[in-house]
């Protein structure tokens, strides 16, 4: 009888540790969910990868909302909300979309070919892994090709970058160049 009990914990423990897999998965499995969350609007997922209050007045600058950098606003988890179509805009949702993650895997880069929706503004998207550092960084970059040359060419990047932390990917900060 004793036995039989322990037969019966043991096909129990086994099959609910089958049922219940580890839902954070590798870097890569992160990376695929944080894809799918922002581009189904998912804000509530996308959170899981930022840590709240982030404190750098010009990520506000960076994605367009220059009267929050102005204050030096904290992003929040009510500003995240209340700018979630402005911090993954078309342009980025477009170009992480077209990221191919087995290549960012196998090889640690994957970039994207130009997208342009009015034959002026061209941009793209690199994925890079960086082993040593563990960080993935996405690099929206963007040119206009009518730019005037007075104010130089146009160009700029955009560098969103995560850590990955106790196999957990978070944002950890962003930059642009340009």
């Amino acid at each position: 009888m004793k036995r039989t009990l322990l037969y019966i914990c043991l096909f129990l423990c086994a099959h609910t540790a089958i049922a219940s897999p580890d839902t954070t998965g590798t870097w890569i499995d992160q990376v695929r969910t944080l894809r799918d969350a922002i581009y189904q609007r998912d804000k509530e997922t996308t959170k899981t990868f930022f840590n709240f209050p982030y404190n750098n007045a010009e990520f506000w600058y960076m994605v367009g909302v220059p009267n929050l950098a102005e204050k030096e606003a904290p992003v929040t988890e009510k500003s995240f909300d209340l700018y979630f179509d402005k911090i993954f805009d078309k342009q980025f949702i477009t170009a992480f979309l077209k990221i191919k993650t087995k290549d960012l895997y196998e090889k640690g880069t994957s970039k994207t070919a130009e997208f342009t929706d009015d034959q002026e503004e061209y941009y793209s998207m690199e994925a890079t892994y960086d082993k040593d550092e563990q960080t993935v960084t996405l690099q929206l970059s963007s040119y206009n090709k009518k730019s005037d040359p007075e104010y130089g060419s146009g160009e700029y990047a955009i560098f969103y970058v995560f850590k990955i932390k106790a196999g957990r990917l978070r944002f950890d900060k962003i930059l642009m160049a340009g």
